[in-house]
This record gives C-alpha cells, structure tokens and sequence, in this order.
C-alpha cells in the first residue's frame, strides 16, 4: 500500500469522491436558506421572488444531484400536509376555472408549490441534529433583524417606510410589523426550547433573548406580545420544571409590575401609545385597526355564503370587495376565493403540526419537540386571522421547522423501538 492518491477510472467514483463536498454543500445552503427566509426586504420588485428563494433553488440543485430529497418530510404525517397543499389548491383552480380568470391563478398556485412543497422537502425530512443545527440559524436570523430594525429606529433620522412604518412601528427586513412581532414570538419559543434540550446554551439564551423581546416591543403589536406571553407560558407549562414555572411567575409579576407603574419611563414611545396605552385606558381602538378589520371581516362572511362550493378564484376577493383589497383573514379569503375545498386543505395543514404534537408528546414522551410543533402551529393558526395569502417564505420556514423537529424525533422513537 502506497499513500499515493487513488485515480479513477469510472464516472460513479469520482462523484462518490466528491460526495462530501456535496453533502456539506447542501447543509450549508439549506443554512442559508433559513437565515435569509425572514428577510423578505431582498426581493424582486416585478415578481414574488426573494433572495432566500435563489438560495432554496440552489439547495435544491445540490440535493437532486445527491438523489436525496427526502420522501416523507413530516414522517407518517406527510400525506395529510400533501393532502391539505393539494385541497387548497384545487379550491383555488376551480374557482379560477369557473370565472375564467387563469392568471392570477398561476401565480397564486406557483407561489404556494414552492413554498409549501419545494420548501419544506428542502428543510424539512432532515436528521435531528440537522433540524436542530437549522432552528438556532433561524433564531440568530431574527435576532439579526430585529438588532437590525432596532438600530434603524434608534440612529436614522429619516428611515425608509419599509423598515419602520410612519407611525414608528418595527418592520425591520420582513417589512410587516405583526409577521416581525410573530416570528420573534416563535423565535424565543425556539430558543428556550432548544436551551432546555441543551441544543444552545444557556449563556447563548441569555444573550438572544433580550434582543428577541426587544424587537417584538419596538414592533408596538399587541397580537405578537400576546403571543410571546403565550408561548413563553406553553413552554412553561410543558417544562416539566418547577424552578423554570417558579421563575417565570416571577419574571412576570416583576415585568408587568414595572410595566404598569413605570412603563413610561423607560419602554418605547410606540409600544406605550398602542399597547400600554390602551391597558391603562382601556380604549381598545388605540391599540390597533380593530374596527378596520371588523368591517372587512363583515363583508368577507357575507360574500361567503356565495362561495361555499365553488369560490370567487385566486386573488379575486379585492375584485369585488368594496374596500378593494383582500379581506386580512386567512380562513375566509381561503373560503371566499376556494371555498370549503381551500379551507379544508388549510384546516389540514394545521392539523398536520397538531398530530405531530400529539405524537410526540404522548406517543414518545418526547414533550419538549412536541411543545415546539404544538406552539408554533398555534401561533401560526392565531396569526392566519390577520394574513391574506399565506405563501411568504419567511412565514412557512418556521412552521416548517418546528413539525420537522417532531417529525425526527418521532423518526427517532420508531427507530429506537424495532
């Protein structure tokens, strides 16, 4: 034997030589997929396309020359996700179909493949170290943006109205103040959840997530402080750690004590006249465009009684609407623009993070990947009520992620118990 390098002779040798390369390659570019997923500020003006989707595209080359593209991305629940992705869209079609409008319907459907199908079979269907390895990029990835958004606020005079919305309130690089506010929630469900499976350290934690929180104060989103209240509780509860509940009760007594008796002194402008002025005053009209909403909703329910077996079509609603945009209720434009078939398949995507829930929390003890899924999916189900279409990237990497790390450990559990 000679330390001398092998030749090869064959085609098949040197690409197993480079498989390595390619292996590594395919982490890294799903790594930076994620990481650029909630900047949607870095798109294409003409088209829906950002650049975290040149980065997918990329990734999904890499992974066809691999031949691994995993089959069952969300395990035993990959035909219900399929089913749901495949219901919503023939919602669509056939409203589409039946008022003759096929171009937005092209649009609207190509849009939700690739964020639905070619995205998750992207991220989703990994080992668990890598779902792990993708959350902590995606908790850095918004803490990035909200440290971003901050500095906007806080050292430009004159900010552009993308990151920061006249009235003050955080955008930041997602460009939406309540997606920004839901996606820190998520992210410090993620955090604490991953510090609790030792997956990020506590030191790491400490430091994240005071920018997290901070972030999703500047974004004055009284529906994204109500979910990180909730998630933080969830997390909490599930723990199974009385000095983690004992601190948290604590940590909650003390935070809302100083934010009702001396808010004013030290919270941000904007988060004082949205949320805490509208606890002291109990005027829930400062807090938020709710009588907007309600109007909209309104018309929205009453246009649905028309739609319920065959629906206005893709992106038609702000056609006829009165107010000329679509109503901002995920589940009634489904209804109103698919009817019940684009609803349905929407209840089932939900369904598909709940069963993994469920699955790991009470099929393989595995709560705290459970807790994860089962938040996460609710956070996303609460923030379907202030969405129209729900195709942004930046939207479905999380809820992603969050049902592929159930789905690993799941994969984990079964493996474990032949």
């Amino acid at each position: 034997m000679t330390d001398t390098p092998m030749s090869f002779a064959g085609s098949e040798a040197p690409l197993a030589y480079r498989a390595p390369v390619l292996r590594s390659l395919d982490m890294k570019l799903a790594a930076f997929t994620v990481f650029l997923s909630p900047m949607n500020y870095f798109r294409h003006d003409a088209v829906y396309l950002t650049l975290a989707d040149g980065a997918a595209i990329a990734t999904l080359l890499v992974m066809l020359l691999k031949g691994n593209l995993p089959r069952a991305p969300f395990g035993v629940f990959t035909p219900l996700w399929l089913l749901g992705t495949l219901a919503l869209i023939a919602g669509l079609t056939l409203g589409s179909i039946a008022q003759g409008d096929m171009i937005p319907l092209v649009v609207v459907v190509l849009q939700y493949v690739f964020s639905l199908l070619v995205v998750v079979f992207l991220i989703a269907g990994r080992s668990y170290r890598e779902v792990a390895t993708l959350l902590k990029t995606f908790v850095f990835s918004i803490a990035f943006v909200m440290a971003f958004g901050a500095g906007v606020i806080h050292f430009m005079p004159d900010p552009d109205p993308a990151l920061v919305s006249p009235s003050g309130r955080l955008r930041s690089l997602v460009e939406r103040e309540n997606a920004t506010a839901a996606l820190g929630a998520i992210a410090i469900v993620v955090l604490l959840n991953l510090s609790l499976l030792k997956e990020m350290s506590r030191l790491t934690a400490a430091l994240v997530m005071p920018i997290l929180l901070y972030g999703v104060i500047l974004t004055g989103s009284n529906t994204g402080l109500m979910l990180t209240f909730l998630g933080i509780t969830g997390t909490a509860v599930f723990s199974g750690s009385a000095r983690f509940i004992l601190g948290y009760i604590v940590l909650i007594v003390t935070a809302v004590a100083l934010v009702l008796f001396a808010g004013d002194l030290f919270l941000p402008e904007v988060f004082q006249r949205r949320v805490l002025g509208a606890l002291t005053s109990g005027n829930i009209n400062s807090a938020g465009t709710f009588e907007d909403r309600y109007y909209l909703i309104r018309e929205a329910i009453g246009i649905s009684r028309d739609t319920l077996f065959v629906g206005l079509g893709a992106d038609q609603y702000r056609e006829i609407s009165s107010h000329g945009v679509p109503v901002h209720n995920s589940y009634l434009l489904m209804l109103t623009e698919g009817g019940l078939l684009s609803l349905i398949g929407l209840l089932f995507l939900l369904l598909t993070g709940l069963g993994l829930a469920w699955a790991c929390i009470f099929v393989v003890g595995a709560s705290t990947h459970g807790v994860v899924a089962l938040i996460v999916t609710l956070i996303y189900a609460v923030m379907l009520n202030t969405f129209a279409h729900f195709y942004a990237r930046f939207w479905i990497v999380p809820l992603a992620l969050a049902l592929a790390l159930a789905a690993s450990r799941l994969d984990v559990g079964a493996r474990t118990s032949r």
